[in-house]
């Protein structure tokens, strides 16, 4: 009404009293046209499978107390009833959904812990059903604010903990994503995408998660691709892209170099189409051309083996199979060993550990080996404290096990959870034992496995006990 020369109001008494900056003075109106007629509606589509277990992975970057924004589509909408059992969400959104709102019913958004706009729930427009509209109706909890609020990045910078859920159309091994266009053919436009992707990590604590199907049309084609199409538009380049996440996992791309990146996405793509990307990755220069891939089930991530436990002091940590990705954190583990840990762990002073010699932890058959990591830290820096491992010996029925922990972190109980979950897991596979070379002077390695429930044979060659470690029924 500032701007236009005529201003034409309808009047409908089928849209819902907002609250917000959406009042008009009557004497700024030069024409009233009372017309009644039923509000555009979004129809509720059933989330897939896919599309639960992409909202579960979302949940788990969530916290309670945070900020969320949520951008357009059916996968992001969807991904909100994942959050049903978060508390004191916020909402600072441009679009109000559906999901959304199932939300503040439900009292898992109430914006109390909002450093601006508390107790408000901040949208520029709402798309939904008639009950959401119904539920906006005079509703003093909902704010509609003009676009210059709801997308500034100044705004945003005084949110504390904001998180800026969105989608893309595809995403390329360096990170660069669109959400408008797959090559010359356009599927959507410029929006706020890019406004609350940017505006997001100016918030204290903020963060940005990329949600995408690993495929389209029906798993023929991938959306992790090489590289964005010719004329393709970039929505994030790779500098804005912080979460990436798929029904195959989460990968954390801030601050890593062009293979990591390459390397923790080819990890979340679907497992069909892996093969084809590490090789496109090899040609193009973004990976190790020695680079070593398990295609199929038998190279296929694990995560139903992810867990949390409790150490013998009370700190819980996190235990998970190791990853493709996780060249790097291996190396900074080894590095961080003492000479005497070294030796302990590979009875050799061999110090070094190179891409060649790390490939045999991170590249493995999960059908007949295991390597289990323990991670400490957040998400954004992980650190790994603790190495597990076992090799399956198909002749025995028995495997070979060792592992590692940080000189810092020896004596916690961690060796001792380690060595209870492979036992665990070992036993889940039908093996009858362990066996494992310790040195004769690595008392805190044997008590570790005296403490175990093992029936133990020990025999001693050249200074090293060979162990037999049978289960017990």
């Amino acid at each position: 009404t500032e701007k236009a020369k005529i201003v034409i109001a309808q009047i409908n008494p089928n849209m819902p009293r907002i609250h917000g900056d959406g009042f008009i003075h009557i004497k700024d109106i030069d024409f009233i046209v009372p017309y009644d007629e039923p509000l555009l509606e979004v129809s509720k589509t059933q989330a897939s499978d896919v599309i639960k277990t992409i909202g579960k992975n979302v949940a788990r970057l969530v916290q309670d107390g945070d900020t969320i924004q949520v951008g357009w589509g059916g996968l992001p909408n969807a991904v909100m009833a994942s959050l049903y059992n978060k508390k004191d969400l916020g909402v600072h959104t441009e679009l109000l959904s559906d999901g959304l709102v199932y939300l503040i019913k439900t009292g898992v958004i109430n914006n109390s812990r909002k450093t601006i706009d508390h107790g408000k729930s901040v949208a520029a427009f709402c798309m939904g059903t008639r009950e959401t509209y119904d539920f906006l109706d005079n509703n003093p909890s909902i704010a509609l604010r003009t676009l210059d609020y709801t997308n500034s990045q100044l705004i945003m910078s005084r949110i504390e903990n904001m998180v800026a859920i969105n989608s893309a159309l595809e995403i390329d091994l360096s990170g660069q994503a669109t959400s408008e266009s797959i090559g010359g053919v356009f599927y959507s436009g410029i929006g706020g995408h890019q406004d609350f992707m940017r505006g997001a990590l100016f918030s204290r604590n903020g963060k940005t998660i990329l949600a995408l199907k690993s495929t389209s049309r029906n798993d023929t084609i991938s959306r992790i691709v090489p590289a964005l199409k010719e004329q393709a538009g970039i929505t994030l380049n790779r500098a804005d892209t912080r979460y990436v996440v798929t029904e195959y996992g989460i990968a954390y791309l801030h601050g890593k170099n062009i293979r990591e990146r390459a390397m923790s996405l080819i990890a979340i793509a679907h497992p069909k189409f892996r093969p084809w990307l590490i090789e496109e990755a090899k040609k193009r220069g973004l990976i190790f051309k020695d680079q070593a891939f398990i295609p199929g089930k038998r190279g296929e991530y694990p995560d139903d083996l992810e867990t949390y436990v409790s150490t013998k002091t009370g700190v819980q940590i996190f235990i998970r199979p190791v990853k493709i990705s996780d060249e790097e954190l291996l190396k900074d583990f080894f590095y961080s060993l003492s000479d005497k840990s070294i030796e302990r762990r590979f009875i050799s002073s061999r110090k070094d550990m190179p891409h060649e010699r790390l490939q045999n932890f991170v590249v493995i058959d999960y059908t007949k080996e295991l390597v289990l990591v323990v991670i400490s830290g957040d998400r954004d820096n992980p650190i790994i404290v603790g190495v597990g491992q076992y090799g399956i010996d198909e002749s025995t029925h028995t495997a070979e096990v060792a592992f590692a922990v940080r000189d810092d972190q020896q004596n916690s109980g961690i060796g001792f959870e380690l060595l209870k979950y492979l036992t665990y897991l070992a036993k889940r596979q039908g093996l009858l034992g362990f066996t494992a070379d310790v040195l004769v002077e690595n008392k805190p390695m044997l008590h570790v496995f005296e403490k175990g429930g093992f029936d133990i044979k020990r025999k001693i060659d050249s200074g090293v006990y060979e162990l037999s470690l049978k289960f017990k029924t």
